[in-house]
């Protein structure tokens, strides 16, 4: 099933070709988003299931009290920034390798999470760098990988992870699983 929806999109990607990334991205985002409408892409859509429900809740509220000095800069922005900021604030801490010792270890929690999370980033700015994917398109498929990891944090997360694992150090693979098999679910 999953070949057939890849194929899907790479058959839209080889007919339009003056927008084909900006096509490519909006398939992705109706996948998500759009499950109820009549259109070709919703009836991909329609198959696929996906593997992890998790409950979200907005990041706003952190967002807003990230100042741009804090966050830094961020080759997808300012608001991607802001979210790697609180990322990384949340998933990993420093803890005195012995007492009395200046020196500290950085501790990771949910160390699967974290490490897919770093990758899928290297990967989309290779894949910027290189041109073979426009800013645009990154910056919303990062913008969805990030929201899943803050929320997902204090989940039961033990499938998820082991997911992740079988996709070891394929960064393409990795991003489809958090794109595809991952839906989450607001409670605002």
């Amino acid at each position: 099933m999953r070949n057939f929806i890849r194929l899907t999109i790479l058959s839209l990607c080889t007919i339009v070709t003056a927008n084909a990334q900006e096509v490519l991205i909006a398939g992705r985002t109706e996948i998500h988003a759009n499950e109820s409408t009549n259109d070709n892409t919703s009836n991909a859509s329609e198959s696929i299931k996906s593997t992890f429900e998790f409950m979200a809740m907005s990041q706003a509220q952190y967002l807003e009290n990230i100042t741009e000095d804090m966050a830094g800069n961020h080759f997808l922005g300012t608001e991607i920034a802001k979210k790697m900021y609180l990322f990384n604030d949340h998933y990993s801490y420093k803890v005195a390798i012995a007492p009395g010792n200046s020196a500290t270890k950085t501790i990771y929690r949910k160390p699967e999470i974290y490490s897919s999370v770093k990758k899928i980033e290297r990967y989309l700015k290779q894949s910027v760098k290189k041109g073979n994917l426009n800013s645009n398109v990154a910056c919303n498929e990062y913008d969805k990988v990030l929201n899943v990891a803050l929320n997902i944090l204090d989940e039961d997360t033990g499938k998820f992870e082991a997911r992740l694992k079988s996709a070891a150090e394929n960064a393409s693979e990795l991003l489809n699983i958090y794109l595809y098999e991952v839906k989450l679910e607001s409670i605002n």
